[in-house]
């Protein structure tokens, strides 16, 4: 059997990796020229922590992590309201977890994969044809090539899901905000936390990529407007909407690149009613994105492409694999999207008493009592079953 993947990114390598340790040949096509650049931070437990294990990647992973030892929540002024420590993330995750940047995380895949899957940067999948008995797809780069099946881990935007399922917008549930964010030189001796300021409709937050005098600023702010902004409106669109916040806002955004393209998008999630059509299925954010604010997006991804290729593998008809696949996830995916759906509502408030009510919540819960409460929410435990033994075909 041989599996197109349609992107190269964290849902896609994984795939890839456990296809061929079942000994399935895949074939990942990656638009970008060299990997995908992810120039955020993510939160790493739960069920992505049980795979990177599995995978024997944590060892790399780990020297990694980022230099954050709380969670700081705090005023215009600076002053400090609230604080998450690590202690107390402890007792709320109960297991392991990293604080990685994103690109940590694919550059362990890369090389996990690498020299084993092929892999097609600067490519793109232009058409798909399902003809019954295989999946034909049209490249950028010119030529058609006959697949036995074609998995679709090319994210929220997915090219694969607009060519066999539809169209974006019919899947989409847009949560009210934005985020945007870019590195910035550490001028300000910044210390091991992660910091959060809040006003009405807006926030920021910053915090240490690990790199010597580098850290992240982070925009989130409330917006009717959907779909993509130009990439020359970007940074006319931040100064606008955070104009006059305090904090080391001003500063932040006066180190907004110039040169380079700001990452921005919105705040979205892909609820679809199902998840593979003939023999082209999808995993990840292509059909499940939870948004950063569940704290599971990668971590549910990995899970899909664990359950995806272990189902392949296993089941005599790709059709069983998809429907086993979608069903052990779904309700896993749908929870977490929840999570998140409810949360975003006040995670960025609208209004002053809003931010009022937000603070003292913030006060309440970050505090040892409240754990079991917190970790309900994150959702922390793994999905998998305990590993046991089993053969592995090289």
């Amino acid at each position: 059997m041989k599996v197109l993947i349609s992107g190269g990114g964290v849902a896609g390598l994984t795939l890839a990796y456990w296809l061929r340790r079942r000994g399935v040949e895949a074939v990942i096509v990656e638009r970008a020229a060299h990997g995908r650049l992810g120039g955020y931070g993510i939160d790493f437990f739960g069920t992505g922590y049980d795979v990177a294990g599995r995978m024997g990647i944590v060892d790399r992973l780990a020297p990694h992590r980022l230099p954050v030892d709380s969670i700081d929540f705090v005023d215009a002024a600076g002053r400090v309201g609230a604080r998450l420590t690590t202690p107390l993330l402890d007792k709320i995750i109960q297991g392991p977890h990293l604080a990685l940047m994103h690109t940590t995380l694919e550059g362990a895949l890369l090389d996990a994969v690498e020299g084993e899957v092929e892999i097609r940067f600067g490519e793109t999948v232009t058409a798909v044809r399902d003809t019954g008995s295989a999946v034909e797809a049209d490249f950028a780069g010119g030529g058609t090539q006959r697949f036995d099946l074609m998995v679709g881990a090319d994210g929220i935007h997915s090219r694969t899901r607009e060519l066999v399922f539809g169209p974006e917008p019919e899947f989409a549930r847009y949560l009210g905000c934005r985020l945007a964010c870019f590195p910035v030189a550490d001028r300000y001796g910044w210390g091991r936390a992660r910091v959060h300021c809040t006003e009405p409709g807006r926030q920021v937050v910053v915090y240490p990529t690990g790199r010597a005098g580098e850290l992240i600023a982070l925009f989130l702010f409330r917006s009717s407007r959907t779909g993509n902004v130009p990439r020359d409106e970007r940074p006319g669109l931040l100064r606008s909407t955070f104009g006059g916040m305090g904090w080391l806002t001003p500063s932040l955004l006066a180190e907004a690149p110039a040169d380079e393209p700001i990452f921005m998008d919105t705040m979205t999630q892909i609820v679809m009613p199902a998840w593979h059509r003939g023999r082209v299925a999808l995993v990840g954010d292509a059909c499940g994105c939870m948004t950063m604010v569940s704290a599971q997006g990668v971590s549910m991804a990995m899970a899909g492409a664990y359950v995806l290729a272990e189902e392949l593998a296993t089941r005599g008809d790709h059709r069983l694999a998809f429907a086993h696949y979608q069903e052990r996830m779904r309700a896993e995916v749908s929870r977490r999207q929840r999570n998140a759906q409810m949360f975003t509502r006040s995670l960025v408030p609208g209004t002053r008493p809003g931010l009022v009510a937000q603070s003292l919540a913030q006060r309440l819960v970050m505090r040892e009592a409240f754990a079991p409460v917190l970790r309900r929410r994150f959702g922390a435990d793994s999905i998998l079953p305990p590993q046991t033994s089993q053969p592995v075909k090289e």
